[in-house]
């Protein structure tokens, strides 16, 4: 709990020194003005107030962060504005105009202040007034040029007020619709009749002129110098004689800024060659370094100290190929610092150092412009803490296809030979649901895994590090059988959906909805099921933060059977004998938790369904590198896919703040754990009697002398299960979750 303590000391410190910074932006105080209370908009009903303060210069006072609004109401850490006449006449002629672009025509817009408590509300009185309405409009010219569903889906609408925004998008559309078609130099007209007598009707007419019909003519290439102008052509989405589109511009574009070894590419259209049939197109790239060397270093709650190398070259063999290698390395000092700031990273052989190494290659232009090839090899040892320790040598090819400028479509195939190990057997006896010796070397030994991917993803965002709109899918489907050369067979598919929306200034909500299910198969030569790690872990600084890094979900507990199983009940031990303990009848349930808390240990076990989301509110704290989070999760995980949507979510609301580096923000969570009892299995050890000739198996129901018991290496899974309180002397401070990290939650 001192390190709790440091971390949100350090917070308030934080937030204590902004108090007095001046907020950007801000006006001057004069002596003849007055401090603006609110804003407010009588008589306007037809568009969002919000809609209306975004229209005009006149701002009211405002608290700098929400998290501060204790500090606000005692008169610090506000941004102040003041009123100034001349804006306020400026703002209401802002609005008519506003209201007159929408259709209404008869608006009229009365500023006025009043006063309350020695500060001014500004008050914008609206009358609105009726609309002028489109009672009709008309396109001419294109039925010869355009097919009767490119004149639908225009953004009028008859009947609705006569939004000149609306008729300008409308004739951008057609345009654009025309020079999609080959007419390049299309030209669209308007013309309008609006009556603002009691009728209080528009009519529009488009005329089209299209133009000549037009094709790609010859591509010049300009500033290719280590890339050879053939693979910049080769990139393009068409070549000359195509009939011409600007859409292809665009997405020829596209796929020249996806070489890393292009800094910068324009591509420009001749629209003023004669003849006018022809389109000749010209394409200017800068290039950059054909080398690139990248290192970092940092430290988290799940890696602890960490560090990563990279070197890259951009223009393999020429081609504009790319190869990478890169590698890194966790875990480092995790057995010296100790519990902060790694607790996360477990213990022995989990928190041993851990990394990979990998060579990455990619190809871009592979049977067309929009398919990129890649292939790569790797070694890796990578620790899951309490749960196993993994090491795989492998191996990936896969095809990625461009679908449009968002999204993408990835097939890919990843054989790896690997091997599982762990801090005792317990694990691999719960993840095969046995406990023979001949089982648990099956995940001991090597073993292939070798599933055939199919991802799809989609981003819609506006931001890498932090976006405030759009949103970001991806839906992934594996399977693996003895078809695909594993010994392990499964199918698994998994969603990610993000959302972001931006519901005040520089105020974002997030979101977040993570389903999962996978199912094991029953085959010859591939009957070994759902392969540990490709099973479900829930909790940590991604997932649902009232847990540490894979707590959260199916689990058992271990006990150690001599100290607290043979306990006697009058010690708030279980008081089971020798013999029940061995034959697995032991009711570990009547151990007093509370005498010993940490009596049982958890042992995170992986499930073949989960659910998991969040909902975050992002803010600014202190100017615009420090800003703050308020976040709930829910989520669980299920042992089997078709328990799927049973039994309770976990709710875990909480906090955080992050600093934004540029690498990437820099976060701190504080999660919020409602600590709720569990029902889980237990694991123990079998007990031999210590004799002169050795440690004795018991067998009877005897008395054994207590001092004389040992554990023995046999693991035990007991019949009953037990209500297990992960915070069972319901300490407050236990509740909480510390997460340190890099990089936004989602």
């Amino acid at each position: 709990m001192s390190a709790l303590r440091r971390v949100l000391l350090a917070i308030a410190l934080a937030g204590a020194c902004g108090f007095g910074a001046a907020p950007a932006g801000a006006q001057p105080q004069r002596a003849d003005s007055l401090e603006i209370k609110e804003i407010r908009f009588v008589g306007a009903n037809t568009f969002p107030h919000s809609l209306l303060r975004a229209a005009i210069r006149t701002s009211a006072s405002r608290c700098r962060s929400p998290v501060l609004f204790v500090a606000c109401w005692l008169g610090f850490a506000r941004d102040r504005r003041y009123l100034d006449d001349t804006v306020l006449r400026q703002d209401s002629v802002g609005l008519t105009l506003f209201y007159w672009e929408r259709g209404y025509r008869e608006v009229v817009v009365d500023p006025d202040t009043v006063f309350e408590g020695g500060r001014a509300v500004v008050v914008f009185n609206i009358q609105e007034g009726e609309p002028v309405r489109l009672a009709s409009f008309e396109i001419v010219g294109a039925e010869e040029v355009l097919p009767p569903n490119a004149l639908r889906n225009l953004p009028l609408r008859v009947g609705e007020p006569f939004n000149l925004l609306a008729v300008e998008a409308a004739r951008d559309t057609l345009i654009n619709r025309l020079v999609n078609r080959g007419y390049a130099r299309a030209e669209v007209l308007r013309s309008a009749d609006i009556r603002t007598d009691s009728v209080r009707e528009a009519s529009i007419v488009y005329e089209v002129y299209p133009g000549t019909q037009a094709r790609f003519g010859e591509i010049e290439v300009h500033g290719a110098e280590k890339v050879s102008p053939t693979v910049i052509r080769r990139m393009l989405t068409f070549a000359p004689g195509d009939l011409y589109r600007r859409n292809e511009l665009l997405r020829s574009q596209r796929n020249l800024f996806g070489l890393d070894i292009l800094r910068h590419a324009q591509i420009t259209a001749v629209l003023d060659h004669e003849p006018d049939s022809i389109v000749p197109v010209v394409v200017q790239v800068n290039e950059g370094d054909t080398h690139r060397v990248r290192v970092g270093a940092g430290i988290n709650t799940a890696d602890c100290a960490n560090a990563e190398a990279r070197w890259t070259s951009r223009n393999f063999f020429g081609g504009a190929r790319r190869l990478e290698v890169r590698g890194n390395v966790v875990n480092v000092f995790a057995e010296e610092l100790g519990a902060f700031p790694c607790w996360d990273t477990g213990e022995g052989i989990y928190g041993k150092v851990a990394g990979s190494l990998a060579v990455d290659f990619v190809q871009p232009w592979f049977f067309g412009a929009l398919n990129t090839f890649s292939s790569g090899v790797f070694i890796e040892r990578r620790s899951l803490p309490e749960v196993f320790v993994r090491t795989a040598l492998g191996g990936y090819v896969s095809i990625t296809r461009r679908l449009d400028s968002r999204s993408s479509l990835t097939l890919a195939y990843r054989p790896e030979l690997t091997r599982l190990n762990a801090a005792q057997d317990l694990f691999f006896c719960v993840s095969l649901v046995a406990c023979a010796d001949r089982d648990i070397q099956i995940l001991r030994d090597p073993h292939w895994l070798a599933p055939v991917a199919l991802s799809y993803a989609r981003d819609e965002s506006n931001a890498l590090f932090a976006p405030t709109h759009g949103y970001i899918l991806r839906v992934d489907l594996e399977y693996a059988a003895a078809l695909t050369g594993s010994d392990f067979a499964y199918s698994r598919l998994a969603a990610e959906w993000s959302g972001y929306w931006e519901i005040a200034d520089d105020v974002v909500l997030a979101g977040r909805l993570r389903p999962a299910w996978a199912r094991s198969i029953d085959e010859p030569g591939a009957g070994l099921g759902l392969h540990p790690q490709r099973r479900f872990f829930s909790g940590g600084p991604s997932s649902v933060r009232g847990y540490a890094q894979n707590r959260l979900g199916p689990k058992v507990v271990t006990v150690d059977a001599r100290r607290f199983l043979a306990l006697p009940d009058s010690l708030g031990g279980a008081g089971c004998t020798p013999a029940a303990i061995n034959d697995g009848s032991c009711d570990a349930g009547r151990l007093d938790q509370a005498r010993y808390p940490d009596a049982f240990e958890p042992r995170p076990t992986g499930g073949a369904a989960v659910l998991e989301g969040s909902a975050e509110l992002r803010f600014p704290l202190f100017g615009e590198r420090l800003r703050g989070a308020a976040f709930v999760d829910f989520g669980q995980a299920w042992s089997r896919a078709e328990d799927f949507g049973r039994g309770r979510l976990v709710w875990t609301p909480g906090f955080g703040v992050r600093y934004f580096t540029p690498i990437g923000p820099i976060r701190v969570d504080l999660g919020y754990n409602p600590g709720r009892t569990e029902s889980v299995r237990v694991i123990t050890t079998d007990v031999c009697e210590q004799t002169a000739a050795g440690c004795v198996p018991i067998s009877g129901d005897g008395p054994v002398d207590p001092s004389r018991l040992r554990n023995t290496s046999r693991l035990r899974l007991l019949d009953r299960p037990i209500e297990w309180d992960p915070n069972p002397r319901g300490e407050f401070l236990h509740r909480f979750q510390l997460h340190l990290s890099i990089g936004q939650a989602f």
